[in-house]
């Protein structure tokens, strides 16, 4: 029975080395996580994203008959290439939205 209660203590004591108390008689309390949420946080960088370009519109569906759908074709590949290369970079910092009660914040 000695060993059984030493092998107890033993493990138990071995068990909570990494449990930490919470609650009123813990020896380190946490600050209220309402103050450090809007003191601690640093506004982020406002940037409005870029519009795209319109689209290069070379050819119409107008122009497009069976003698003409070879370089109809090769026009409206160049066309989209075209318009790939002139998209915009995407932008390097994130739109954030603040939501607060419900409402969007400015």
């Amino acid at each position: 029975m000695r060993t059984l209660a030493l092998a107890g203590i033993l493990f138990a004591g071995i068990g909570c080395t990494n449990v930490q108390p919470i609650g009123p008689l813990a020896k380190h309390k946490q600050p209220p996580v309402a103050e450090t949420k809007d003191a601690d946080i640093p506004e982020p960088p406002t940037a409005t994203a870029q519009k795209p370009a319109p689209p290069a519109v070379t050819i119409v569906p107008g122009e497009v008959n069976s003698d003409t759908a070879g370089s109809a074709v090769q026009k409206l590949t160049r066309e989209l290439e075209y318009d790939w290369k002139t998209l915009p970079p995407p932008p390097k910092t994130a739109e954030v939205s603040r939501y607060k009660g419900g409402v969007k914040q400015n």
